[in-house]
């Protein structure tokens, strides 16, 4: 679940996807937030997983000896990859579920996603699918420890939960896609051999469909402000099969933008992004710190 990264002095999703906003912000209480009902998807309201919206990169540093077109930035919540230049129509990544390695009595919250939209600050939307590797605190009666799951949101609409039927386990080759035919949506997800989840929904707002994303991020709480939950521990990630319209990140028609995760002030890095590899469709994130 993401939110649109801030494109002031902060690059954290605002607006909720799912956390009131998807594609602008997340927020999501772990395990908590899964169906237990055998329906194929169920909007979850309670669940402030807003969709991450592309966070105002905090430094723009220009690209030296990176690829062309490529710039580094940071943000307060994604780590990743996301890509501007012609409309965006088609994005899709794999990858393979993250194992969160959980504090005792923590909630923390790592969410990892393929999307349009979001990167820029005036783009309010965000069309997003992927699946979370999250830290639960538990109560008195249930412990707390690992949950995962798989999700979609188009913010501002609330982010949507598959059910339990739809489970995802460390180690799960996951593929996910974002494909857009005028108004209409169609976001795919599977699972290996295990299950395949498609929904093609139709918006009434007109996304600008400007950018293509592949991202960690660190969901936000949001009630009457946003703040960046604590970002689990996912060990690393490797996105592969990486592309937008059917190019790679590094294709010559984009501007790619690598992107870093750090504390507000940018003086720690919470999670780092490698440069690409395999012909600018693959690269690692690796997390540092909570």
């Amino acid at each position: 679940m993401s939110s649109r990264s801030d494109q002031s002095t902060r690059i954290l999703p605002l607006r909720l996807r799912g956390v009131v906003a998807l594609g602008a912000g997340l927020l999501w209480v772990g395990a908590s937030v899964i169906p237990s009902s055998p329906v194929a998807a169920t909007p979850n309201p309670a669940a402030d997983h807003a969709p991450m919206e592309p966070a105002a990169p905090l430094h723009l540093v220009p690209s030296n000896a990176r690829q062309p077109g490529m710039t580094t930035q940071t943000s307060a919540n994604w780590a990743g990859y996301a890509v501007t230049g012609p409309k965006v129509s088609k994005v899709a990544g794999s990858w393979t579920q993250p194992t969160a390695t959980c504090p005792k009595n923590r909630n923390q919250q790592a969410a990892f996603w393929v999307g349009i939209d979001g990167y820029s600050a005036t783009d309010p939307t965000v069309e997003q699918i992927g699946t979370d590797s999250d830290c639960t605190k538990g109560t008195n009666k249930k412990p707390g420890g690992p949950s995962y799951y798989a999700w979609y949101q188009l913010y501002p609409q609330p982010a949507v939960v598959l059910a339990s039927t739809y489970s995802v386990t460390p180690g799960d080759a996951i593929s996910a896609n974002v494909a857009v035919i005028g108004s209409a949506y169609t976001m795919t997800i599977s699972d290996g051999a295990k299950w395949h989840f498609s929904t093609t929904q139709h918006l009434q707002t007109t996304p600008q469909n400007s950018s293509a994303e592949w991202i960690a991020e660190a969901p936000s709480s949001c009630r009457a402000s946003c703040k960046e939950l604590p970002l689990a521990d996912f060990g690393s990630l490797s996105f592969s099969s990486a592309s937008a319209n059917g190019q790679p990140i590094s294709a010559p028609g984009f501007s790619n933008y690598q992107i870093d995760m750090t504390t507000r002030n940018a003086k720690k890095i919470l999670a780092r992004t490698s440069t690409l590899s395999s012909g600018g469709t693959a690269f690692t994130i690796t997390w540092l710190r909570t």
